[in-house]
Parts: structure tokens; sequence; C-alpha cells
């Protein structure tokens, strides 16, 4: 797609309006970044962030993407039937209002109505994707939160009408190739990968409580509680997703030791990569012992 100018005097300027994207699944995959493709061509400065092409793992470092993250203004859940119900992105889209202050968060429905919505989702204002109405509104209520800086309304309408086909043709191809229920499973991100997000997301948000022009060090003292208590919570959490539950940790010499317990008549164990995943996103060692004090699991992962 072309990227056409129609905010005013602009260019040159950094984008004001940073809009991230969740999604969960092939198909809510598929709409996030036609949505990333298309959305510059009704709004020119607008920057869509998608984590599929925005992120590759093991690329940038933790501050540089809390660093980029600090802009986000607008967010966009991809709601598909298949991962409506996923506890993942009703965490992220409640996340995003709430512990990010993001003040517009919008469920954005691929073969659902509005109706179709149920628990954290059901509380936004969501938009049908398939109605060119619905899409417009979205839009105007994108540019009308843009601080000043709004595209002409006669503007905004000639954009989205020269645009709207190429939306509709991309929405309507993924709607007609429903994923098979292999496929599913195997493209679908894990649940460990989205924890790491959430993780991201968590730490975007303590950095925006700094002065981000300070020294790292300075940084970092600001960032020590709060860092602590969202990283708690991500290993709380990656822990019960496998049927395990922490009953406590600490920090040690850089690392961090992990108190967990398997509940009777759970069969899911811990696997080396679980733990060399978490690891790497806590970006510290993990110890993981039981009640009795034994060492169950240590990362080997070793960090500076």
């Amino acid at each position: 797609m072309s990227h056409q100018v129609f905010g005013g005097d602009h260019m040159g300027e950094e984008p004001f309006m940073k809009v991230f994207l969740s999604w969960s699944g092939e198909r809510s995959r598929q709409v996030a970044e036609a949505l990333k493709s298309w959305l510059p061509d009704v709004i020119q400065e607008v920057d869509p962030w998608v984590s599929t092409q925005d992120i590759a793992k093991g690329g940038r470092g933790i501050k540089e993407i809390t660093h980029e993250l600090a802009a986000t203004d607008f967010g966009i859940i991809c709601v598909t039937p298949e991962n409506e119900a996923s506890k993942w992105i009703n965490f992220e889209a409640g996340s995003l209002a709430k512990e990010f202050e993001i003040a517009h968060v919008v469920p954005f429905l691929i073969d659902m109505k509005i109706a179709d919505l149920t628990g954290p989702l059901s509380q936004f204002q969501a938009t049908v994707g398939d109605s060119r109405e619905d899409v417009r509104k979205l839009i105007g209520d994108m540019n009308k939160s843009s601080a000043g800086r709004a595209v002409a309304e006669e503007r905004l309408e000639r954009a989205f009408s020269r645009s709207w086909s190429e939306l509709e043709s991309a929405l309507q191809e993924v709607r007609s190739a429903p994923p098979r229920e292999g496929m599913r499973n195997s493209v679908a991100r894990s649940d460990t990968e989205m924890l790491e997000e959430i993780l991201l997301l968590v730490r975007k948000q303590e950095y925006r409580r700094t002065d981000l022009e300070g020294k790292a060090n300075q940084v970092e003292e600001k960032l020590s509680y709060s860092r602590r208590i969202s990283e708690d919570e991500f290993i709380v959490a990656s822990f019960a997703k496998i049927g395990w539950q922490v009953t406590g940790s600490s920090r040690e010499n850089g690392g961090v030791n992990i108190t967990a317990q398997h509940p009777e008549g759970s069969s899911t164990f811990l696997s080396r990569d679980f733990i060399e995943r978490m690891a790497k996103s806590l970006g510290m060692r993990v110890v993981v012992t039981g009640e009795s004090g034994d060492v169950l699991m240590r990362s080997g992962t070793h960090f500076s």
C-alpha cells in the first residue's frame, strides 16, 4: 500500500500517535498486520506497532523496547471467535486500559458481533471490522485523539473513502480462510510468549514514570520496587499457566529463587525450556525449589 500524506504540515516530525495492535492466533495476527499497513494511508501520522513485525526475538534490549512503547496512545485488540475467550487477550486489554493508562482501547471484531463479547472485553466500545460505518467511527476517534494535530474532517473522509476497499479486501481474505484446528495450535502465540510481551509492557509503563532522558543508573533506582512487583506477577502467572503454584520468591546474587509446588493430580512437570524462557524474560538466573527446599531446576543461562 502506498502511504499518502493527509496530515498537513508535519512531515519530518515524529508521528503523533503510536497505536498498539494486540493479537492472539493466526487470523488475529493477519488482522493486526492488515491494520498496520492500512492505518497510515488514512491518517499519515499514525505509527502502528505489531509485535510480530516490530520485535525481533533477541534482537533488541528491554530498555529500547520500553522506550519505543512509552508513547503508546491507542490500543486495538484484534478479536476473532477463536481467541475471544483467551485469558491473555482479555488480560492484555484490561492492562492496556488500567495498568498502562491508555485512554482508548478498542476491540476490533472479525466474524463477531458486539453482543458476542464477554468478560473484560465487553466493557470496551468495540468496532465491527466488516462495518464501514464502525471502522469510519474508529478512524474519527483516533483523529480526535491527536492532541491538536488532527487531520481536517473533509481530508479524513476523502482518505478513508479512497482506502477503505483495501482494508475491506484484506479483512475479507482473513474471514474466508478460517484456521484449521491443527493450524490454530501451531501458529497461535504461546502463553509464555504472551507473558513475555506483558512483562515488556509492564516495564514500559515503569519507564514512562521516569525521566527517559536521565542516566540508566538513575532510572534503575526509580524502577527497583515497581519492577519487582511486575516481575513477581509475571512469575506467578507463568507458573499458574502450567498448573503450578508459587508460594514465594526472593532475589539473591543477581538471580531469583522461586518456591513452587506441584498440585496433586496435575500431570504437568517443569521443563527446561520453560525455565530458560523465564530466565531470558527476567534477565536473571532462575532457581526453582520445592516446599522442602530441594532444588527442582535451575536455569543454565548466565547474565552479566
